[in-house]
């Protein structure tokens, strides 16, 4: 019962929009087609392009470039600068960044030459976000500065607490916490003292997500806390609002261990999605519990839950799809509504004049080669269907043959790879309990042992890395990484096995970050390195460098091992060469390098190799700087 008439309300409410939204544009739309003022149709052009700026910003950016150019022919310079603001918030809604930061560079100009600070302010933090949005976080930072330097000329605090709060965010996705608390703070203090209730509240919360982030559970629960008595003591607080901050709190609540607090958040934020009919907030509720119960190794209400997380995100994506049908239909009744005006027009001056006979018999043709074009549209666009239909079925088909493939390359490595050091163990197990075995021989058979199973190790690592990078075929985010911290990471993963050669590992740091995913960068480090420590000889030293050419970062590991042909390094940058034993009798699955090109691949890098016969080898990453 709760879904029916949950159902019967929102279609009541789609109805009631749609017939006030009908009315309201046809009004406008009468009013533009007899307003002969030129200031009136600019204010009528902007007033539509408003109406669809949110539910339609296609349609919108029609009218906001007619408003554009009249403006520009009727030397209206601020109604000018005012639309082509709106065309770059247009297209930044439909992530089209180029055109965005176009429209928002020429409003740009035209604030300037008004010399109207207020605006340039808001287009300048406009301009930051557009670099913000496409990962160029050092041009945002100069726009935000542009902004600042204004607003200490005005002094004009709103826009100044809104500005701290974009750049606390902005230092949030860099991971440079410190940075953002303090604008944070400072938003806050700004939104105290002018009393502005809701960015200040809003920048608690987001101060509790970067302490969260920190991993200092404490602080950031007693900033929602803060923010959950700001919430009691309000009249209206918006249900929504009410359902994010439940499930930040959650989430902090599972990183510091309390499930079960966690869990009644969670379950709060839920009621609230429901009531407040923000679906997405659900479903993340959904993922955040399935999440906090994998972390709980109960795997039943894991699988529950994601469950209901995937249910909810298929029913978001059939309702958007009924959204785009809504909005199709609301374009048809308002063509339907302009082909009507233009119908009593013309028998208007029908009865008017005898020539008005032709002006219907006109009409009637339109209509008859309207009709043929509607149908003409629906035949494309089934075909367009079809095509898609066909495109997706290939794309399932290369999916399965991918999937056949990954199963293929498992098994093969299992079957040949896993055998020797279980049958080693298998082996150490047996002989252990042979008392006329020496003492010496025993000790030398657990080295073998504990070699083999450290080997193997690695290579399920690698194994399930590469499977799990090929299942899901997810794309990485790429930021600004530490080289240094990575390369450190790498080290140490391979600091054991570099003590039982005596090996030493040398660095020399000189380009301390690059554009990575540190994750991706650090498994192939560590392949790497651990590669020159199989085939160096004891004793002997591995060198780790990392330079910054101007146009990209190159880390290198060069040792000095026992190195290889060309022959051999051609076969084994194509994927054709066999894995051979280290200098110890190390033994590996082939996996390593090939998983590392791959890899690389995920995050626009790049690996070349170097080797000589008995003069070692050297492997160098070419990263983005």
């Amino acid at each position: 019962m709760r879904n029916g008439a949950l159902l019967l309300t929102a279609l009541l409410f789609c109805t009631t929009v749609f017939c006030q939204v009908t009315r309201e544009v046809d009004s406008l739309l009468k009013a533009l087609d007899t307003e002969k003022t030129d200031s009136n149709i600019l204010r009528i052009l902007n007033r539509i392009g408003s109406y669809y700026i949110d539910n339609n910003p296609s349609k919108a950016i029609s009218y906001f470039e007619r408003a554009a150019e009249l403006a520009k022919n009727t030397n209206n310079t601020l109604r000018q600068g005012n639309a082509y603001y709106d065309l770059g918030f247009c297209y930044l809604l439909k992530g089209d960044f180029d055109k965005s930061l176009n429209y928002y560079l020429q409003s740009e100009k035209m604030y300037s030459r008004l010399n109207d600070k207020r605006r340039l302010v808001n287009t300048y933090m406009s301009i930051g976000n557009v670099f913000f949005q496409n990962k160029s976080f050092g041009k945002s930072t100069e726009y935000y500065d542009h902004a600042e330097n204004i607003l200490q000329q005005t002094k004009d605090s709103n826009q100044l607490s809104t500005l701290y709060s974009e750049r606390g965010l902005v230092y949030d996705q860099l991971k440079k916490y410190d940075s953002s608390l303090l604008y944070l703070q400072k938003a806050a203090a700004i939104a105290k003292l002018i009393k502005d209730d809701g960015m200040y509240i809003n920048t608690l919360c987001n101060i509790g997500l970067c302490y969260k982030h920190l991993n200092n559970t404490a602080l950031a629960l007693r900033y929602f806390d803060t923010v959950r008595t700001r919430y009691d003591a309000m009249p209206d607080v918006p249900v929504d609002y009410i359902a994010v901050l439940y499930n930040n709190i959650g989430a902090t609540l599972v990183q510091s261990g309390n499930y079960t607090a966690a869990e009644e958040a969670f379950n709060k934020s839920i009621a609230s999605s429901q009531q407040a009919g923000t679906r997405t907030i659900e479903m993340e509720n959904y993922r955040n519990m399935a999440d906090m119960y994998a972390g709980m190794k109960d795997y039943r209400r894991q699988s529950i839950y994601l469950t209901k997380h995937y249910d909810l995100k298929d029913s978001i994506f059939t309702a958007d799809n009924k959204n785009q049908l809504t909005q199709l239909e609301t374009d048809y009744q308002l063509e339907k509504k302009n082909i009507s005006l233009v119908k009593q027009e013309a028998e208007t001056e029908r009865q008017k004049s005898q020539r008005n006979i032709f002006i219907i018999i006109a009409i009637a043709a339109g209509v008859l080669l309207g009709t043929l074009g509607v149908f003409y549209r629906r035949i494309k666009q089934n075909n367009v269907l079809l095509q898609d239909k066909n495109t997706q079925i290939s794309k399932q088909k290369e999916e399965l043959q991918t999937l056949n493939h990954v199963k293929d390359r498992l098994f093969s490595i299992i079957s040949h790879d896993l055998r020797n050091p279980l049958t080693t163990l298998k082996s150490y197990l047996t002989l252990a309990n042979d008392p006329g075995l020496p003492a010496s021989q025993k000790e030398d058979f657990k080295k073998q042992t504990m070699l083999s199973v450290s080997q193997t190790s690695d290579m399920l690592d690698n194994l399930l890395t590469w499977a799990n990078m090929q299942l899901k075929n997810t794309k990485p985010v790429i930021t600004q990484v530490s080289t240094e911290d990575c390369i450190d990471d790498a080290i140490s993963a391979a600091a054991a096995q570099a003590a039982q050669k005596n090996i030493k590992v040398s660095k020399k740091i000189d380009a301390p970050s690059a554009y990575a995913e540190y994750h991706i960068l650090e498994i192939a480090l560590h392949n790497i390195i651990s590669n020159a420590v199989k085939y160096s000889h004891r004793g002997s030293t591995i060198f780790i460098s990392a330079i910054n050419t101007g146009q990209q970062v190159q880390i290198m590991v060069k040792d000095e091992g026992i190195g290889m042909s060309s022959e051999q390094l051609h076969k084994i940058l194509n994927n054709e060469a066999e894995s051979t034993a280290g200098t110890a009798g190390e033994k590996g699955s082939g996996l390593g390098l090939f998983l590392v090109k791959e890899l690389l691949g995920k995050i626009d890098a790049g690996l070349r190799a170097e080797s000589e016969e008995g003069k070692g080898s050297s492997f160098i990453i070419e990263l983005p700087c």
